[in-house]
């Protein structure tokens, strides 16, 4: 019966990864991983109490922690083939493509911002 209750969590997280956009991924898994963590050290200090108190504390932890890791750029492409690095929050009509990450060599296209 635990394995199936294990097996259930770990598949709802990873359908739940692969649901969110992708800037929010980051945040569920530091949420999980957070939690996994806090499991085990709270279960080790302080019993099945301490381990629900570690999951709690780490999953809020892991989560915000991880919401500090975002792409530092947002790209386009233009219909000559040159790549601009634009706000992230600016919305762009006539570009070819869209772009993010850290760099411009190397980037990761995603679907057009639209308002």
């Amino acid at each position: 019966m635990r394995g199936i209750l294990v097996f259930a969590a770990a598949a709802a997280i990873l359908a739940g990864c692969a649901a969110v956009p992708q800037r929010d991924r980051n945040i569920l898994a530091g949420a999980a991983v957070g939690a996994g963590v806090g499991i085990l050290v709270g279960s080790a200090s302080g019993g099945p109490p301490g381990g629900w108190a570690g999951a709690a504390i780490g999953t809020v932890s892991g989560a915000a922690l991880a919401s500090l890791i975002r792409h530092d750029g947002c790209y386009i492409r233009n219909k000559a083939g040159e790549v601009w690095q634009v706000p992230c929050g600016d919305p762009r009509f006539r570009a070819e493509a869209c772009y993010v990450d850290s760099a411009p060599n190397n980037i990761s296209q995603v679907a057009c911002w639209s308002k």
